[in-house]
């Protein structure tokens, strides 16, 4: 391929960052897990400890929602002396799931009390302050079935107390109404019948700030909901709603003056005809909200030929939305492409390239090709691998491979960080 100057020039800041994932699997041991920086001299103690607290038959469980921690170690009351949390399994029981609280007393550790958890799955573990007293609550998520129900645990002297249990579909933790006081925000959601929003804070016990109870409920379900900045000076709550087996559309909600608005109602602006989860793309802290463009030329193509760009938007902090990325996500997941936002709407894709054998991005006002990924067979390989070509990874019999001049970047955001050349996701070097 031949590339004039001003080829060059464009080729240079095209943006992909890269990231070989392996296919190792490693199994840890609970103690390797535990969040527990300063007590790592007290693991074998600790974990000693706990197998001798627990009964007969029964295993520690992890929650479902995190790989990493099984035992959580925190001061729950600020009282300078640690307690630990750990979750175990008693699968023969009619109970089938139990906390258990411990506390550090010298050089050991004593059982301070068992509790029951509502349901046959622990979901998920939080240790925060919700209350408002300084104190850590532990808040808990529970499934049994298709059903799930949120607890929160006050603990003190000792003792736990129940302080607030509903049941939920995704719960999040922010302070939406950014008065310095952490609240609860519960989704609810049941297929054709109700789509909720309530936000609950600690005052004397908790109490609804607000609630929207007239979202569309018409859909599959929620595939992604994530909260978050979404604005330099707003948190708000993005949901991803899943229309059927391809589809979705995303909408925005926001608390002003305590009460809960939609900015951003799921309708065409925000349809897609494939998935895509709103995130925070570009590192700088803001959710973006990503939506399925097709390449100028591709519009009347089938559908399941086009190459589509993932592009990524920001809410404007009124009622539209403002492009802020673009990338080219693989189907099949292999690789990801990220290009100059600068490019939006002038760059394209070639119509002759067809997904799994080539793919050439060019310049739609001059026809300059940015960067191709091909796929080729060992011998087409050993063929074009001096003639610009750099190896992607390997995948089945064929070889990925693209040229372009893809140069190292920073990314967005104040991260900082250094971005490589492409994205390898799901394929062998």
């Amino acid at each position: 391929m031949k590339l004039n100057i001003r080829s060059l020039r464009r080729l240079a800041v095209v943006s992909l960052t890269l990231t070989v994932l392996s296919g190792c699997t490693f199994i840890s041991d609970p103690v390797s897990k535990m969040k527990l920086p300063q007590l790592s001299a007290d693991k074998a103690t600790l974990m000693a400890a706990i197998n001798s607290f627990n009964p007969p038959g029964s295993t520690l469980i992890r929650p479902a929602n995190d790989d990493d921690s099984s035992i959580f170690t925190e001061d729950l009351n600020k009282d300078g002396v640690m307690e630990t949390i750990v979750f175990y399994e008693t699968p023969d029981e009619a109970v089938q799931i139990h906390g258990m609280i411990l506390e550090k007393k010298g050089d050991s550790w004593v059982k301070k009390l068992v509790f029951d958890g509502d349901g046959t799955v622990l979901e998920s573990v939080d240790l925060k302050d919700v209350t408002g007293d300084g104190k850590l609550d532990i808040i808990t998520g529970y499934s049994r079935g298709e059903e799930k129900g949120l607890v929160v645990y006050s603990y003190s002297s000792g003792s736990l107390e129940e302080v607030l249990t509903l049941p939920y579909t995704k719960y999040i933790m922010d302070d939406l109404n950014e008065d310095g006081i952490e609240d609860i925000t519960v989704v609810s959601f049941k297929r054709n019948e109700f789509a909720t929003i309530t936000t609950y804070q600690y005052n004397d016990g908790f109490n609804v700030l607000d609630k929207l109870d007239d979202l569309d409920p018409y859909f599959n379900n929620y595939y992604n909901i994530v909260a978050g900045k979404v604005a330099e000076d707003k948190e708000g709550i993005v949901l991803d709603a899943a229309v059927d087996s391809h589809s979705a559309y995303t909408y925005m909600v926001v608390m002003e003056n305590n009460m809960l608005r939609v900015v951003i109602p799921g309708d065409a602006r925000t349809f897609k005809d494939q998935r895509i989860d709103s995130e925070d793309i570009d590192g700088d802290g803001i959710i973006e909200i990503g939506l399925l463009e097709p390449p100028k030329g591709w519009e009347y193509f089938d559908p399941e030929t086009i190459p589509y760009f993932n592009s990524y938007y920001k809410w404007d902090g009124k009622d539209g939305l403002v492009f802020t990325s673009q990338q080219y996500r693989d189907p099949a997941d292999r690789f990801i492409i990220k290009f100059s936002p600068e490019w939006h709407g002038n760059l394209t894709v070639d119509t002759k390239s067809v997904q799994n054998k080539s793919l050439k991005f060019i310049m739609s006002d001059t026809g300059e090709t940015v960067a191709e990924v091909s796929f080729f067979s060992s011998l087409e390989w050993e063929r074009v691998k001096g003639a610009g070509w750099e190896m992607l990874g390997r995948d089945a019999d064929k070889i990925i491979g693209y040229r372009g001049k893809l140069e190292q970047s920073t990314n967005g955001g104040s991260s900082n960080k250094i971005a490589s050349p492409i994205e390898r996701k799901g394929i062998d070097e």
